[in-house]
């Protein structure tokens, strides 16, 4: 992350935040600060889950927060906190001019669930694929950086 910091500092990439990472770091004074200081999505206003004076009306374009939770947990009809957290994560990027969704967390945003039937490796970017199927185009740091780099020297 801190070499995509430093792209983003040399003017090659930018890097943008949500909502939802303001909500999740108030916790923590330098990580709040850091989310505070990027460029801030916006995320359509979902009933219990929003803050109302950051949040917009969704004219029901775009994907929708159980379009999205249907793909991060597949059969779930509850999600806690964490989890609604993370679909708005992607809601709000998608429904924005973003390029790509960076995240160190492959478990919710990139792979399936292992199970013994996908021993074999076929969990792997299950997530991932299906939402670059909507558009949505998820990646680790490393894949960023390497896309960026290659972006620089262009």
């Amino acid at each position: 992350m801190n070499s995509l910091e430093r792209l983003a500092s040399e003017g090659v990439i930018q890097i943008v935040g949500t909502e939802r990472l303001l909500q999740e770091t108030e916790n923590n004074s330098s990580r709040f600060d850091k989310a505070k200081s990027l460029e801030n999505l916006s995320e359509p206003f979902t009933v219990g889950m929003s803050r109302i004076g950051s949040a917009y009306i969704s004219d029901g374009t775009g994907y929708s927060f159980r379009q999205i939770a249907n793909i991060l947990f597949p059969n779930r009809n509850e999600l806690n906190e964490n989890e609604s957290s993370d679909v708005m994560h992607l809601v709000s990027h998608a429904n924005s001019d973003s390029d790509y969704f960076v995240t160190m967390n492959k478990w919710d945003f990139i792979h399936a669930r292992r199970t013994n039937k996908n021993r074999d490796g076929s969990f792997k970017n299950v997530k991932k694929n299906k939402l670059g199927e909507l558009g949505i185009k998820v990646m680790l740091p490393e894949e960023a950086l390497a896309l960026a780099s290659s972006l620089k020297k262009s």
